[in-house]
């Protein structure tokens, strides 16, 4: 299985869906279940009890229905956890081998939004050392910041504290999971919005599935999903004014949390200033 890990508003859910859209993948809706199923299985050392809570935990979830439960009945997801050895990468990829064998498609995925928050665990629960692949989508913390501002369900005051959880939740991924290179795959959200088809080509040959066209249908793209507001901008072609747009409001030297990221801003190759003034 592979796991896309990315900040909120990096367009983890655009390229999430365009990798959908090749019959060879198959990403359920997000779930929110991976981040506790390691938490219970790194606190829980007795494996009778621990699969018996997992089994319970996974199915419980309040996204299970509309995720992984499209494709898994209970009684699937529990016969997974029990054939499965007790450690974190084994459920997930029993879980997730299934889901593919079910649809039909050569390798699932998993795309949610607390994961990268939560890489210490997954860390510590060894799922970096696993044969789980990490695909890493990074976008420009400015534009990040301009995003979340715009939606109805970030907090106040963003600018002054997402930065600095933006700059370290990426670097930790990007150290981490470079030890075992052969399952990392990275990329910046601007070059996938620039050139589509020059990222999914090599991202399909790292999941070892052959590219199809469909991924390039735009007016297909997250049919579910567009009649939510942050997610308005599916079904068109990628929007090149989505990226650098800070750059439209003025000096950087009025964004104080560049200074905050400025460590993960040049790790991926940002620009700290317009123009490259420092």
């Amino acid at each position: 299985m592979f796991i896309i890990f990315g900040s909120p508003r990096s367009g983890t859910t655009f390229l999430k869906e365009s990798l959908n859209q090749n019959p060879a993948i198959v990403i359920p809706h997000e779930t929110d279940f991976i981040v506790p199923l390691a938490f219970l299985i790194d606190r829980i050392r007795d494996e009778q009890i621990g699969r018996r809570l997992v089994a319970q935990m996974i199915v419980s979830t309040k996204d299970f229905a509309a995720s992984i439960g499209c494709y898994l009945a209970p009684s699937e997801v529990e016969n997974c956890v029990y054939s499965a050895d007790y450690n974190v990468p084994a459920i997930l990829e029993s879980l997730y081998a299934l889901v593919a064998e079910k649809t039909g498609a050569s390798i699932a995925g998993d795309k949610s939004p607390n994961d990268l928050g939560s890489f210490g665990i997954l860390r510590n629960t060894q799922v970096f050392n696993s044969n789980i692949k990490v695909i890493h989508i990074v976008r420009d913390v400015r534009d990040v910041v301009l995003s979340l501002q715009s939606t109805a369900w970030a907090p106040q005051n963003i600018e002054k504290t997402f930065p600095g959880i933006w700059n370290n939740t990426n670097l930790n991924l990007r150290r981490f999971a470079t030890q075992k290179p052969e399952n990392y795959f990275f990329v910046r959200y601007e070059d996938l919005v620039a050139g589509p088809e020059s990222i999914l080509q090599p991202l399909c040959d790292f999941l070892d599935v052959t590219f199809d066209d469909r991924m390039l249908d735009w007016q297909s793209l997250g049919k579910d999903l567009r009649h939510l507001p942050h997610h308005k901008n599916l079904g068109q072609p990628p929007l090149s004014s989505r990226c650098y747009a800070w750059k439209d409001l003025g000096d950087a030297a009025s964004f104080p949390w560049v200074a905050r990221a400025s460590e993960a801003l040049q790790e991926f190759d940002y620009e700290l200033a317009p123009n490259g003034q420092q």
